[in-house]
Parts: C-alpha cells; structure tokens; sequence
C-alpha cells in the first residue's frame, strides 16, 4: 500500500511539472490536420498572448511555404489570412486561428508590428532569410509564423506527453 502512495505521489509530481513546464514554454491551443498526400509538413502560428497552433499538413505536388499557409488557414472553419501582394511577393499582415488574430503592416516602432517567418529542416528554428513563396517544403519539414517578435517559435510539447509518463509511473509501481 506504502509503494501505491509513493508511486502516486510521484506521478502527481511529474505531471505537476510537465504541466506547469509546458504552459510556460508554450501555449498549445488547437492542433489540426490538413490536406491528404504522402508528404508531411508542419505550420506553426505563434500569436503574442502565447497561443499556439500546429497544422500538420499533407500533400503530393510541390508547394511553397505560402501555399501551405493559404491551404492551412483555407481548410480550417473561421481561420483567416491576410496578405499583400507586391512585385517580389506576398507580404503576410494577418493570421486568424481559433480566437486569436492579430494583423501587422510591417512598423517597426513602438513594436515589430509583423509576421516573422521561420523555417525548419532538420534540427533548429532559422529565421528565414527569403520569403515564404521561395520556400519549397519537404517531407518532414516544418514553417512557422511568429507575431511581433523576433525570438524562435514556441517549443511545443508533444501531445500526450504527460499522459505517457503518468502511464509509465503507474505500470513501474505495479512491479
């Protein structure tokens, strides 16, 4: 009975941290799956207040890093987007998920008052240094959008994973 308090309590304590750890490193709001193919691609849309979505997209034909933004929020009920579109390109200026939707025409004081576009391969967040039209995904890779601020897109926890800790606690105490 002493061994099922004590690997209870554990339990409790890690969710405890797991929790209170990824409400600090980040928001996870909705996760969404978009499109059909044999190729994965993940779009990450980090708002301001800390709210966080991931949309897994998939597809078959080439496509570019706005494309798959166009499709993402064109697929999800009430999701909006904003853009202009110049000579060189398309400038995005809103992105709208869920309650979250925040707009920027590219001021830079008081506060950097645009979307950042940020890719990622294989490993780290890079700041991309093109525009989104001029980025072609792979399978794997991954873009995200990040409001008003210059820092890497949120380090969103794996769903379930406290979840599969607490499983593994749980079934180690049953030994």
């Amino acid at each position: 009975m002493l061994a099922q308090i004590r690997t209870w309590s554990a339990a409790a304590s890690l969710a405890a941290i797991v929790l209170t750890h990824s409400q600090s490193v980040a928001g996870l709001v909705a996760q969404y799956d978009v499109g059909t193919g044999a190729n994965a691609s993940v779009v990450q849309v980090d708002f301001t207040n800390g709210n966080a979505y991931q949309i897994t997209l998939r597809w078959d034909t080439p496509m570019n890093g706005f494309a798959a933004l166009q499709l993402s929020t064109s697929s999800i009920s009430g999701a909006a987007l904003t853009y202009d579109t110049f000579s060189f390109g398309n400038f995005v200026t809103g992105i709208g998920l869920g309650a979250d939707y925040q707009y920027g025409n590219g001021d830079l004081w008081p506060i950097e008052n645009y979307w950042h576009y940020w890719t990622k391969v294989d490993g780290a967040w890079e700041m991309a240094m093109f525009g989104a039209s001029d980025r072609i995904l792979t399978n794997g890779s991954a873009d995200a959008w990040v409001f008003g601020s210059g820092d890497v897109p949120q380090s969103v926890p794996a769903p379930g994973l406290a979840l599969f800790a607490l499983t593994m606690l749980h079934r180690r105490g049953r030994r």
